[in-house]
């Protein structure tokens, strides 16, 4: 998840390189918001719920739909239409596959291990599971190594990064819903 940090940091840089300013973040009214912390909440007690399966499974797309259907109620801010599209392909992939799977190559590329008998000894989350000959749609599993972060991303990752950094740049540059009017030393005209 180091790549969501890294998002919302180059977001935060770009967005006030470019003008905007962090009290602009506060201004700001996402809707359908408590869909957020709920998705949030519900993939961790996906991981919590390793040793049922089928339990944690259902909460991880549970995740996946509460997350995506708030990027969705927020598709007017720039970037949440590309959050909603990673989100959608990690949704995809995972409910295909029953988690998301990951090359094995693609993690001795990105500096987890050295080799594929030190991966067997990595005891993955119930999210993902190394890839098997049974997966399906693995263009759009974790197979794109990020070796500075020791992380491999999916397609929906990357395209989710983008529109992480977007939205925060977008959220910081914008202007509040409820501007308060410049004063003018003048009475209101009356009409």
């Amino acid at each position: 998840m180091a790549y969501a940090f890294v998002a919302i940091v180059f977001g935060g840089l770009v967005g006030l390189a470019l003008g905007g300013r962090l009290r602009n973040l506060g201004e700001h009214r996402l809707a359908a918001w408590p869909l957020l912390p709920a998705g949030v909440v519900l993939q961790l007690l996906s991981g919590a719920a390793r040793t049922h399966a089928d339990v944690s499974l259902a909460l991880l797309l549970a995740s996946y739909v509460a997350l995506g259907a708030f990027a969705a109620a927020n598709a007017r801010v720039l970037g949440m239409a590309l959050v909603g599209a990673g989100l959608a392909a990690n949704l995809l992939v995972i409910a295909v596959n029953q988690g998301m799977p990951v090359r094995r190559q693609a993690a001795i590329d990105a500096g987890i291990a050295r080799s594929s008998a030190e991966l067997d000894a990595i005891k993955l989350k119930t999210k993902h599971h190394y890839e098997r000959p049974s997966d399906d749609l693995m263009f759009l599993a974790d197979v794109i190594p990020v070796r500075p972060l020791r992380e491999v991303l999916s397609l929906g990752d990357a395209v989710m990064s983008v529109g992480i950094a977007a939205v925060v740049a977008a959220l910081l540059r914008r202007e509040p819903a409820h501007p308060q009017p410049e004063p003018t030393g003048s009475l209101p005209s009356e009409g």
